[in-house]
């Protein structure tokens, strides 16, 4: 019962973010142009429009409530296709954080030292989890 909890305490924080993102705050920067550096790391100083922050929003709820499920089917084939989906996701998100043409594209800081030390391997973590 641990994991279904823990998966989906952070892809709900995950979501609250991206949701306050596409209303326009800028938590946890000071300013637009460091949320962009912070969270995108392609060298842009603006974030992308609402409805994209909004659509992560929603997809980071639902994969959130993916979990729960699991757990209310846990033999149903297309529930596990969906979960190795999922884990498939968040694991080629992860592994990709590492590679030499991920870094290449995405050279802004902070978001280059915080994917190396936080965002990939949050996503490797989720990609295990599921």
């Amino acid at each position: 019962m641990t994991l279904p909890v823990a998966l989906s305490l952070v892809l709900a924080l995950l979501a609250v973010a991206h949701a306050w993102w596409a209303v326009g705050g800028i938590w946890p920067a000071a300013s637009e142009p460091d949320l962009a550096r912070a969270v995108i790391g392609d060298g842009r100083i603006r974030m992308p429009p609402p409805w994209q922050c909004a659509g992560v929003a929603l997809v980071l709820a639902a994969v959130g409530a993916w979990p729960w499920v699991v757990m209310r089917w846990p033999d149903s084939h297309l529930v596990l296709i969906g979960s190795i989906v999922i884990g498939a996701v968040f694991f080629i998100r992860g592994t990709a954080g590492y590679s030499a043409r991920w870094r290449a594209r995405f050279t802004a800081q902070p978001f280059r030292t915080r994917d190396f030390y936080i965002y990939s391997p949050l996503c490797l973590a989720l990609g295990v989890g599921f």
